[in-house]
């Protein structure tokens, strides 16, 4: 009896077998997705063999109901792959599949084939930097030995990494093998597949969120059928099924955005690492303020380290300056008198002011003048944000939005005070204080589709805004000319959030948003207002001071015993009732409480604690943490899934070096 061995993305890590149907007899099947019968239920997955002559008669299997590729959408790597973030994560390797190939993928109704194209040949016509050439003589080495070696390259904004980067691939392409080019946001893509484009021609692609799953499936079989050769996207492009693979580069490797927060909660830097490993490839990370993990494994010798400390010719860092908030008399404005100055002379200058703030919406809460009563989310514990164009209260986790309150829910008054400053308010004042020039906002409430981040590169490039404005989307990457001015509006967002890397966030979006300005000809100046000009993590942002910033980061770190010297687990317990969320929460830790004890492991045990939101979607959050070896947390944590049973309306989340601990 010939039988198909499929798994499926839920999680129960086993495989299924099914009946291979007299009318799909002589179709292949190992390696495509098929749709089955799973119980009650109809269910797509992944056939990972054929077996044919299965042996157990005696069980009587169902039949596969339609096979969905006519191509083989998995490689051996691809499973080799599942199985290594099955056992990583916590998860099956169906679920672990779902993520490397998406079960969404579409097939489209008529085969196109990408446009081929001849790979470009492009020789530079400008002189590199030192650095610039030590850099690209290590990795080129590297790529053409077929040596599997890790690279941090560790350069100031403005020193040429991009150029780094760009050679590389160039070195791969030569070579005859491929390359993935990660970014943290789809914001930066537009510029960099329009440079890419250029220098390599048709044979790259671009990978993320906003791409069609129809387009998705066309690039997958042009990445399998050689057309395409180059892929720039997000953290799921880790995961594109190259089989010559020679490069990975991760750009701004500090962002937590490479690490995926559901189930299976990889990171993709270790996804990075596995691939080259496999494929004796060479990974690339770059950034001006590296994770202090990653900076750690390069002083440590498991990563090559590459200093790049000045920019291109020399040219100056932007001067950073604090302006303490705490005695100073405010505009009518968020700006500080020197800040609304500095702007005032930018523009008069003709030259572009990015302005950064990480709050989106016109105000983070809503007060009434008469009982204080701050208006909050139903569903979760935080206050709900006024947006005021259009006009309505939304809160920023579950996306709920209401009118605006006629009344106090309390006391019955009708009026409220606005408290706080977020981005719509800021644009707002900017636009009363400077009517003729043009503000181009940028945040999650303007970055509706993937036109947005075309539009602000080009209307910043040519210079038809004078202003950008945004979130943290406008400290990454870009590379604007004409920006002599950078403002942050309130440095401390960030500073004191109940998490251990708190600081080393903080430190990195100044250092980040800083080195925004001044990058050609003009000189670049930072302003910072902030209540604590005298934190660390600021004192050295503002000397872009990195080095200090990490050793005294580290001691912390050691003292504290938090990664790189532990690994670190989140548990997270969801039920809709307090009470029962706590008290599950509480024998889930004496449950881990007693493993550790017979096992006798270095694990130690944080909590019960609420989580900073306590309640989110309805339900409220209780966490535990443990820190201790990768391995050990793996063994206590399989058997605490294998073990417990979840009461009704209880769920449970466990995430493996989480990106915070909120």
């Amino acid at each position: 009896m010939k039988v198909a061995e499929v798994v499926l993305p839920v999680p129960l890590n086993k495989s299924f077998y099914y009946t291979i149907p007299e009318e799909l007899k002589d179709k292949q099947l190992k390696y495509r997705r098929v749709t089955v019968p799973f119980g009650t239920r109809t269910l797509d997955g992944y056939v990972i063999s054929v077996i044919e002559n299965y042996e157990k008669k005696d069980i009587k299997l169902k039949n596969i109901t339609k096979v969905i590729d006519d191509m083989e959408i998995l490689t051996d790597e691809a499973v080799e792959l599942a199985k290594w973030l099955s056992e990583t994560y916590l998860c099956s390797i169906g679920e672990a599949l779902a993520t490397i190939v998406p079960i969404s993928l579409k097939v489209p109704k008529r085969k196109s084939k990408i446009k081929k194209n001849k790979t470009k040949t492009f020789n530079p016509d400008f002189d590199m930097t030192q650095y610039q050439k030590n850099a690209i003589e290590q990795i080129e080495q590297s790529i053409k030995d077929g040596k599997n070696e890790s690279f941090l390259i560790h350069g100031v904004t403005g020193s040429g990494k991009t150029e780094v980067y760009l050679r590389s691939i160039q070195t791969a392409i030569d070579n005859n093998k491929s390359a993935i080019f990660l970014l943290p946001e789809i914001s930066l893509t537009p510029q960099f597949i329009s440079i890419l484009n250029k220098r390599f021609g048709n044979i790259v692609a671009l990978w993320h969120s906003e791409v069609t799953t129809i387009q998705k499936y066309k690039i997958f079989d042009a990445i399998q059928n050689g057309e395409i050769k180059i892929v720039v996207g997000a953290r799921s492009a880790i995961f594109l099924p190259f089989t010559n693979l020679g490069l990975i580069i991760i750009d701004e490797e500090h962002e937590n955005t490479y690490k995926q927060n559901n189930k299976p909660s990889y990171d993709t830097k270790e996804i990075a690492l596995w691939r080259a490993k496999y494929n004796n490839a060479v990974t690339v990370f770059g950034s001006a303020t590296p994770s202090v993990e990653s900076y750690y494994s390069a002083i440590e010798n498991k990563y090559k380290l590459i200093e790049m400390p000045y920019r291109i010719d020399k040219k100056e860092m932007p001067q950073v300056k604090m302006i303490p908030l705490n005695n100073l008399k405010m505009t009518v404005s968020v700006f500080s008198k020197p800040m609304l100055q500095a702007i005032k002379r930018a523009l008069a200058r003709r030259e572009q002011v990015i302005i950064f703030l990480n709050r989106r919406g016109f105000s983070p809460s809503i007060i009434c003048k008469h009982c204080d009563t701050v208006i909050q989310c139903p569903d979760c514990s935080v206050a709900m944000v006024y947006h005021k164009h259009p006009e309505h209260l939304e809160c920023h986790y579950c996306g709920k939005q209401m009118k605006f309150p006629l009344k106090c829910p309390t006391c019955g008054k009708y009026e409220y005070r606005i408290i706080g400053v977020a981005t719509q308010r800021v644009e707002e004042d900017l636009k009363n204080l400077f009517p003729h020039t043009k503000v181009f906002r940028l945040d999650r409430d303007t970055a509706t589709s993937k036109q947005v981040y075309t539009d602000v590169y080009e209307g910043i490039k040519s210079e038809e805004y004078s202003i950008l404005l945004g979130t943290q989307m406008v400290t990454k990457g870009f590379d604007f000319p004409r920006v002599s001015l950078v403002c942050v509006v309130d440095a401390d967002t960030s500073l004191y959030l109940p998490d251990f890397r708190s600081s080393e966030r903080t430190f990195q979006l100044i250092t980040q948003v800083a080195g925004r300005c001044g990058r050609a000809e003009i000189k670049g100046k930072v302003l910072v207002q902030t209540k604590h000009p005298e934190n660390y993590a600021l004192k050295f942002a503002k000397e872009y001071n990195y080095k200090d910033f990490y050793n005294q980061e580290i001691e912390f770190r050691k003292d504290l015993s938090y990664p790189p010297f532990c690994n670190i687990a989140k548990i997270t317990v969801r039920n809709k009732d307090n009470k029962k969320s706590f008290e599950f929460t509480e024998k889930v830790y004496k449950f881990i409480e007693e493993q550790i004890n017979k096992s006798n492991y270095p694990v130690s045990l944080l909590g019960p604690a609420q989580s900073y939101i306590s309640k989110l979607n309805g339900t409220y959050r209780w966490q535990i943490i443990l820190k201790g070896e990768r391995k050990q947390l793996k063994e206590v944590l399989e058997y605490l899934q294998s073990s417990i049973k979840l009461p009704s309306g209880t769920f449970i989340n466990i995430e493996l070096d989480p990106s915070d601990l909120l």
